[in-house]
């Protein structure tokens, strides 16, 4: 039923489960890997400022890019069995219905921060307005895991992100070259698109 979408009782003649049971074993699992302490203590937690060396460390040796954190991106989920009734919230210009994760992925292919189940008719923009990352910056609590660190012998004390030329320009936003006009610019551009990947990556792609 997770991985693949399908209703509930499509248990029902080769597992002898029926609609509801099916449910209510989804339920427990997921409540089950929610509340897990081995699992939620690694897997489902918010960063540590002890994290955040260790990634921007591992992305100063990997990309040369002292400070970043991880790039942000969005991808659209096909929604194969969507209801009728929700297909107009969740099908857009993709002429089928979709659902749209937002996640931060470094080198390693770690998630550290996935916002998951907004309809497939918002563009980036629409779901950072409603990411919970873009609340962590507003109420300060990102703050916590920052650190200080040098690019170009000067000091800076903001982490950043690698982000596409879609997202607004912000502090934390390392965005791309849209229209290098010298050789530095193009140079850059390669860079950061190359170290892009990493949430490509992540993404499946």
């Amino acid at each position: 039923m997770i991985c693949y979408g399908i209703s509930g009782n499509a248990f029902l003649d080769y597992h002898q489960f029926g609609e509801t049971t099916s449910r209510r074993c989804v339920h427990h699992l997921v409540t089950g890997l929610v509340s897990c302490p081995a699992l939620a203590e690694v897997y489902l937690r918010i960063p540590t400022k002890a994290d955040s060396i260790n990634v921007t460390t591992m992305h100063k040796n990997a990309h040369k890019m002292p400070g970043m954190l991880g790039s942000l991106d969005v991808t659209k989920v096909y929604w194969k069995n969507c209801p009728t009734a929700l297909k107009g919230q969740f099908q857009g210009r993709e002429k089928h219905a979709s659902i749209a994760l937002e996640a931060v992925v470094d080198h390693n292919l770690w998630f550290w921060h996935a916002s998951f189940g907004f309809p497939g008719t918002l563009n980036d923009i629409n779901i950072w307005e409603r990411s919970s990352l873009l609340e962590s910056m507003l109420n300060g609590r990102h703050e916590q895991i920052d650190h200080p660190f040098t690019l170009d012998d000067k000091p800076f004390k903001k982490l950043y992100y690698l982000v596409d030329g879609i997202y607004p320009s912000l502090s934390r936003f390392l965005g791309t070259e849209t229209d290098p006009t010298t050789r530095l610019d193009g140079s850059f551009k390669i860079e950061q698109e190359a170290a892009r990947k990493d949430v490509e990556r992540g993404f499946g792609g």
